[in-house]
């Protein structure tokens, strides 16, 4: 199927390390350009991603502590299935990623940690269908199971973040033109609590994603992307008293992505976090291989 993209994703160390969660890779299950445009009804999707970030800075309260940096290297398996329920394109999938985080704090040794992280199961619906105005509405929940590896005395850099979450996806989707695509997202995270936080028990407000991205093929088998996300809340708070503000970080996205055949695909794409307020400013990159089936 040329050209189609399958469905896809001066403050203390410990204030640090929550800035750290607020603003964990979530970029490992961010959107790329037309991945809410369904596949047909049985087919099923294997993908693999391998990424590299580097920080250009850490912040607090949008003040950046010099000397700390982070870096983060991903490898993560996504499986999806199509089907049809009800009348309605129906896609199952789950996510396993495993992480390597390394964190340079000032006045403290390097820190790292290596494993496997959360698993996060996903089932979207697309409510609305329409191939001939190539049109799309899809809505998709998640659930984030708390199995990765974590070590309470070491948060911010474990692989998995000890909490339940749930995540809610809305997607609309508009073609433009013969091969161009325009793409809206709302995504909303709602979080358990984190019961061995440094010994203590951590809780975190629900953060709000906003997405918005255009695509165009160049040829009939490649196309680019452009991606802008911006993310606030994640307000984190131990026994009432908050340990990191709300979030308001904005971040752009390149993106090249070449269909080799009907079953074959690849991806590059170029992350850049254009303003931070708390957490890593990151930038890299990261590589996608999809196998359709």
């Amino acid at each position: 199927m040329a050209g189609r993209n399958y469905r896809r994703a001066g403050a203390g160390a410990m204030l640090l390390a929550a800035g750290m969660g607020a603003a964990g890779p979530a970029w490992a299950g961010d959107p790329s350009a037309r991945d809410w445009i369904p596949a047909p009804v049985g087919t099923n999707i294997v993908a693999g991603y391998l990424a590299g970030l580097r920080s250009s800075g850490l912040y607090a309260e949008g003040e950046r502590v010099h000397g700390a940096s982070v870096d983060v290297n991903a490898l993560v398996y996504r499986q999806m299935h199509y089907r049809e329920f009800l009348g309605k394109t129906v896609q199952l999938e789950f996510i396993v990623p495993m992480y390597r985080t390394s964190l340079d704090l000032p006045g403290t040794p390097e820190d790292h940690m290596s494993g496997v992280g959360d698993v996060t199961l996903g089932t979207a619906v697309w409510l609305y269908n329409n191939e001939q105005t190539r049109t799309w509405f899809a809505w998709e929940p998640f659930v984030v199971a708390p199995v990765g590896r974590y070590d309470g005395s070491r948060p911010d850099v474990s692989p998995g973040k000890h909490r339940w979450s749930t995540i809610q996806d809305f997607a609309f989707v508009q073609g433009v033109g013969k091969s161009t695509f325009l793409e809206a997202i709302a995504e909303v995270e709602i979080y358990g609590r984190n019961s061995d936080w440094y010994g203590q028990r951590l809780k975190k407000d629900p953060s709000l994603r906003l997405f918005a991205l255009v695509s165009t093929n160049f040829t009939d088998s490649t196309y680019g992307g452009i991606r802008y996300r911006y993310e606030t809340g994640g307000r984190e708070t131990v026994s009432g008293e908050t340990v990191t503000t709300r979030g308001r970080n904005h971040q752009l996205a390149l993106e090249l992505t070449h269909q080799i055949n009907d079953a074959n695909q690849i991806q590059m794409q170029y992350i850049h976090d254009l303003k931070v307020e708390n957490g890593p400013r990151m930038r890299g990159v990261q590589m996608r291989y999809v196998y359709a089936f």
